[in-house]
């Protein structure tokens, strides 16, 4: 089966990658590691608010009205026909501080300008609004899976994928990889994390504030994701006292 991956950076694509080829049969994806701007890799922004990109090494100037002409780029570039697509998507808020520790490691994001004046989050809603058209106009050649949904209900992820694209199973036990590309390991630990939703205790609120309030809520309730809503987070400035 070939198939092609999607997703922003630190959604669990390469989670999800691995997730597949250890429980499933005769597999191949076609993702191009590099040249970031092109179609075929993974991170690819899709949506044609070019302007939102908040990344310069994926800036690209594609755009694409329907799924159809997008996928006849991808084959055309991959020299594959009939490719299936994998979108993996992480809640807004967990991608939100994954995020967050890539960009303070590289001096390349300015995390401080982007991230906490909502671009960031911007491009969340429109990287998935496309492809949730996408998945809409071929349900049988797209889908979207939910990073949480693999760790949690794995079961029921991988059965849904094997269902929709005809996937042969390794085994009757379905197995999470221990260690996956990118990342060092994915211990006992770091999935507690993600199935108790203990990153929603490790913003600042007026962080928190600006993710919520940046959400495009019509995208969050197609992905099945629940909006937290803030106070108020302003302090009262006084910067200047009156003489009389």
């Amino acid at each position: 089966m070939d198939l092609m991956i999607y997703g922003l950076e630190r959604s669990g694509t390469n989670f999800t990658e691995a997730v597949l080829l250890e429980n499933f049969k005769n597999i191949s994806f076609w993702n191009e590691h590099y040249p970031d701007c092109l179609p075929t890799h993974k991170h690819f922004r899709l949506y044609d608010e070019k302007h939102f990109i908040p990344i310069t090494q994926f800036l690209n100037n594609f755009t694409f009205s329907d799924f159809k002409s997008f996928d006849e780029k991808v084959s055309k570039l991959t020299g594959q026909s009939n490719l299936k697509y994998v979108i993996a998507v992480k809640d807004p808020y967990a991608w939100y501080q994954s995020f967050m520790k890539l960009a303070k490691k590289g001096s390349y994001i300015p995390h401080r300008a982007k991230i906490a004046n909502g671009q960031f989050m911007i491009d969340w809603n429109l990287f998935h609004k496309k492809w949730l058209q996408f998945a809409e106009e071929a349900p049988d050649r797209v889908q979207i899976i939910r990073y949480e949904d693999t760790i949690k209900k794995t079961a029921e992820s991988l059965k849904l994928l094997q269902d929709k694209f005809a996937l042969e199973p390794k085994s009757n036990q379905w197995h999470l990889p221990e260690k996956v590309g990118m990342s060092k390991h994915f211990d006992a630990k770091r999935m507690l994390y993600y199935k108790t939703d203990k990153f929603k205790d490790k913003f600042p609120p007026t962080h928190l504030r600006v993710i919520s309030e940046m959400l495009d809520e019509e995208v969050l309730n197609a992905l099945n994701y629940q909006k937290i809503e803030t106070n108020p987070t302003y302090d009262y400035q006084n910067n200047y006292t009156p003489k009389r």
